[in-house]
Parts: C-alpha cells; structure tokens; sequence
C-alpha cells in the first residue's frame, strides 16, 4: 500500500512512505528526493520574510505552498497576516502549487478570499478537525481537506465522498500508517480502500 503524509515537520519514520514536510524558514534545509512546502505561517506573519519564500518555492523540490493562513487566535498583526497571505496565494498561483492551508476561526474570511481570488489551483485545508456542516461548506468551495487522528467522521466521510480527502502527521509523534489506520476505521472501509482512494486524491492536488 502506498501512504501519503500530506503535511508534516519531519520525515517519515517508513522511507517508502510519501511526505511533504513542511519547512522551517529560519534554517531551511532541503536535500535529497524528499517533497517539500515552503511557507510563512501566520504566527509568524513578516512581510520581509516573502522574498526567501519568493526564492525556496522555486526549488524543484518544493512541491506546496504552506503552511499559509489566517488565525484570529494568535498575537500576529490581523492586517499583516491578510498581506502575507494575499502575497503568498498570488505566489502558489505563479509557481503553480498548491496551497496548504492553516486557518482558526477565520473560515467565513479565508473562503470568501477563495471566492475572490478565484486561482485555479489546490487548496488544501491541513489538520481539518471540524465538523461535518464546516466541512461541507469547504467541500463545496472547492477546498480539499487533510485529517489527522482527531477527526470527525462525518467531516471526513463528506470529504471521501467529494473526492478530496487527504491524510497527515503534523507535528504528532506518530507515523501517517496510525493515521490512515484511524480514517479507515472512522469510516469502516479496509485500509487498502483508503490508500487507493487518497493517492487518487493527492495526485489531483499535484503533490505527486
């Protein structure tokens, strides 16, 4: 079976396993065949940091831009987090990859934004933990949504149904296997099922 990290801060404890691990910005190390993403996130929202981020998404290793977003619960500036969000989405648009995405209770504005900037390109919600009335509302936006181990089922049964369910680590101390392990119980399916199903699902983001 072929497992897919979709987002995480380190390396899969299964070399076979597929990963995008996100990067640290301030000691960005990137080598190897490994996937990347490259990005600002919004705790840490600087305007000054875009021109790195201008020159690491062109990596050819880099395969998304993230993690990005909006976050009302953090001490960051709310107007520098919507320009270095703005910034970074017109960015993903001109590299053509997609975005993965963090976002606390800024839903309503992040897809309004989406309405607006109308970017052909994936985004991907990372560590989706809402519930199914949310979920829905992404779904028909156009967003994919990434799950980890705390999830709920019928968020992530509408996801399967839309086609855009993905699976990730994060910063959990635990390998994506453990993940899909709990998806697939979540939604009573065997584990080779949800495999076959979220590789599908990755290859429509363009990670592949």
């Amino acid at each position: 079976m072929i497992y897919i990290d979709i987002h995480t801060h380190q390396s899969p404890p299964n070399p076979e396993d597929i990963a995008v691990i996100a990067v640290d910005i301030r000691k960005p190390c990137m080598s190897g065949s490994e996937r990347y993403a490259v990005g600002i996130h919004p705790w840490q929202a600087d305007q000054t940091a875009l021109p790195l981020i201008r020159t690491l998404a062109a990596h050819p290793n880099v395969v998304a831009v993230g993690e990005v977003g909006l976050d009302k619960s953090t001490s960051a500036t709310w107007s520098i987090q919507e320009k270095v969000f703005a910034a970074q989405i017109r960015l993903a648009g001109e590299v053509q990859k997609p975005l993965i995405i963090h976002c606390v209770k800024a839903w309503q504005e992040l897809m309004a934004i989406r309405k607006a900037v109308r970017l052909d390109i994936p985004w991907i919600i990372h560590g989706f933990r809402g519930n199914g009335m949310l979920a829905g509302q992404l779904l028909r936006a156009g967003f994919f949504l990434s799950f980890g181990l705390r999830h709920q089922a019928e968020a992530v049964r509408q996801a399967r149904e839309a086609g855009r369910l993905l699976a990730e680590t994060d910063d959990e101390e635990i390998g994506i296997r453990d993940v899909y392990a709990s998806i697939a119980t979540t939604l009573a399916i065997p584990e080779e099922s949800l495999s076959q199903e979220v590789f599908v699902n990755a290859g429509k983001t363009g990670i592949l």
